[in-house]
């Protein structure tokens, strides 16, 4: 794991945490709201594709597997 990072990096990483953030809090109200049935779950689903694609970005920033 990097321990340092560079400052495009450590700005890059805020975005991508609140990216993730959102995403997820997306994910989150559409299950409330709809529920998980039809439509709904391609919807959940590709927020949870977007909230993973920000943590693949950090971990590479940090240098993890």
């Amino acid at each position: 794991m990097r321990v340092e990072i560079t400052s495009q990096e450590a700005a890059e990483e805020r975005r991508l945490w609140a990216d993730f953030y959102e995403a997820t809090m997306r994910a989150v109200e559409i299950i409330r709201s709809e529920g998980t049935d039809g439509n709904a779950v391609k919807r959940i689903v590709a927020e949870h594709a977007a909230a993973s694609d920000a943590v693949a970005r950090i971990k590479k920033i940090r240098g993890l597997p």
